[in-house]
């Protein structure tokens, strides 16, 4: 159960001025809020995932440093013995291959996937029927066909069997890009996390018609994004901590990087109109360079009301 996460505005600049107005600060403060106050996290977890990465933050120190431990004591303010006990903590852990994480918003996000996954291996030519299940009457089908929303992508529906395949290949895929230590099995538990995601989200619907004795399941949506403020604060963390990894792969002048900011005003009644052109912009720039087998890349921005200049 999380509580409610809006901060009123009064209460806002109360903070903003406790903490100096100090952008480092604020975005601690934003992380506390996200992770305690929207995403249900113990305060004794935060502490404990915020001293687990003070520690990481002293123990890269210390190898970039060439393992000085008077040294990294010295830029942090440690006395040398804690930095030599951080440092050992931190080298039996990785010896021992334990993770090192505390918090998890556990939002799968190669959801968004799933509908270019499910029109590429179900896909539906217009005119055929969507429905491929045996002792169905045309009118059968039909009935079961209209009960799909009219902006649904044209996909076959599925029965239980091969929408549980389509997420075991979802998941398969996903994993592929992972080192084999963060890897995870496709379980009972999962699947039911990603359709519980995938019908609460509204990308697909569960169909349970009387003329037939299983359920069905249909992509209702040509992408997926969570619905509601609990649903969505975890792919805020994600989108949050990828945005913070491109950011320093920016600093660092890595190859392959950009860091776009745009500040404008807008007329109040053509905002929404803006912003749907903005999607469809990025949407087709997306479609026109995609390769299969290329680099991978990904394309980040939140687009909003400023609040200070």
């Amino acid at each position: 159960m999380t509580h409610q996460s809006q901060v009123p505005p009064d209460l806002k600049d109360d903070l903003l001025r406790a903490v100096d107005n100090s952008p480092a600060d604020w975005i601690l403060l934003n992380l506390a809020l996200s992770t305690m106050k929207m995403g249900g996290h113990r305060y004794g977890a935060f502490l404990d995932a915020a001293t687990t990465a003070a520690k990481l933050a002293i123990y890269s120190t210390f190898v970039e440093q060439g393992n000085n431990i008077r040294k990294t004591g010295f830029l942090y303010h440690v006395e040398p013995k804690r930095v030599k006990a951080i440092v050992q903590e931190i080298q039996v852990a990785l010896a021992a291959g334990q993770s090192l994480k505390v918090l998890n918003s556990k939002e799968p996000y190669y959801l968004i996937a799933l509908p270019f996954l499910w029109q590429e291996q179900f896909p539906c030519d217009p005119g055929a029927a969507r429905v491929r299940l045996q002792g169905l009457t045309p009118g059968e089908r039909k009935t079961i066909e209209e009960s799909l929303p009219s902006s649904a992508p044209r996909a076959r529906i599925l029965d239980q069997v091969e929408f549980t395949e389509l997420m075991e290949l979802l998941h398969q895929m996903s994993q592929e890009e992972l080192p084999s230590s963060q890897r995870m099995p496709f379980s009972d538990a999962l699947l039911s996390h990603i359709k519980f995601r995938l019908l609460h989200s509204g990308t697909v619907i569960q169909i349970d018609s009387p003329l037939v004795d299983i359920p069905l399941y249909a992509l209702a949506s040509g992408s997926y994004s969570p619905k509601g403020e609990q649903e969505r604060v975890f792919a805020m963390i994600d989108d949050v901590a990828r945005f913070f990894s491109l950011l320093q792969a920016w600093v660092r002048e890595d190859e392959g990087v950009l860091r776009g900011v745009e500040v404008f005003d807008v007329a109040p009644q053509d905002r929404k109109a803006a912003l749907e052109e903005l999607d469809e912009m990025l949407r087709a720039w997306a479609d026109k360079y995609h390769q299969d087998g290329g680099l991978p890349m990904v394309l980040q921005f939140a687009a909003g009301r400023r609040e200070y200049d």
